[in-house]
């Protein structure tokens, strides 16, 4: 099963902001190819986390069986992505159903869609750049759903599968918790944006819990101080509520 690059490029739309991320788009696009046509229809590779990949199985007995072929696979890896996959997980659980087959209506070509595919390739290796923006450009071109809110791949759902996997991570609830507190991060990729999400819900929450205390009981003036300043650290480019606001800017 040859590799393609495009089937790596819908996992960075939206994250190719960095080559670290363009990279874990392609580790994870290449178990198809390292595991085979028919095992790939049973699996999915669904994290890349400090070194380790996650991959779904269907049932305990293929996940049995891939035990087996861990080494070769991680072999395979080393090959291909050398020092990034450094150990290989199986979790039993349901995979998505695949989207039924149909013809999609291709977008017409702008220069918006060409600038866009532009800035995408931008992220990949100098010797890649220029299959990277056509693979993009094809990709945009029949591309299908809104973009996920946290980590702005399109998808037919919200948030994507992958992200809504993390959301239900008991590791990833615990770093928003620590980013809420003002904590520096202790995950990345995917994980870190799905606990940037949920700590931007729970600071905007509590703002406008708290905002309309403050705004009769001055004692709860630092409390609410505190709260904004964590949230524009966590969040510089995005502004607070426009009540918070405007009482800080009354009580500075």
């Amino acid at each position: 099963m040859p590799w393609r690059l495009k089937e790596a490029v819908p996992l960075a739309l939206g994250q190719a902001g960095s080559r670290a991320r363009l990279e874990r788009a392609l580790v994870l696009a290449y178990w198809k190819e390292a595991v085979g046509k028919e095992l790939a229809q049973l699996t999915e590779a669904v994290a890349l986390e400090d070194g380790v990949l996650t991959v779904l199985v269907g049932d305990a007995v293929l996940a049995h069986q891939l035990t087996y072929r861990r080494l070769d696979l991680l072999q395979r890896f080393s090959a291909r992505f050398p020092g990034k996959v450094r150990e290989i997980r199986f979790r039993v659980g349901p995979l998505e159903a695949p989207p039924p087959e149909e013809s999609p209506q291709e977008e017409p070509l702008t220069p918006a869609l060409l600038q866009k595919a532009r800035a995408l390739a931008e992220a990949a290796p100098p010797e890649l750049r220029e299959k990277a923006e056509r693979a993009a450009l094809a990709l945009l071109k029949r591309q299908r759903g809104n973009p996920c809110p946290i980590c702005q791949t399109p998808s037919e759902k919200s948030p994507c599968p992958t992200c809504r996997r993390h959301l239900q991570s008991p590791l990833v609830a615990k770093e928003a918790e620590r980013l809420a507190r003002g904590k520096p991060p202790r995950l990345s990729g995917e994980a870190l944006l799905a606990a940037r999400h949920l700590a931007r819900e729970r600071l905007l929450s509590e703002l406008r819990g708290l905002y309309p205390v403050a705004l009769k009981e001055p004692e709860f003036w630092p409390l609410l101080k505190d709260l904004a300043r964590r949230f524009q650290a966590l969040f510089p480019e995005e502004a607070l509520p426009e009540g918070v606001q405007s009482l800080l800017k009354r009580i500075e």
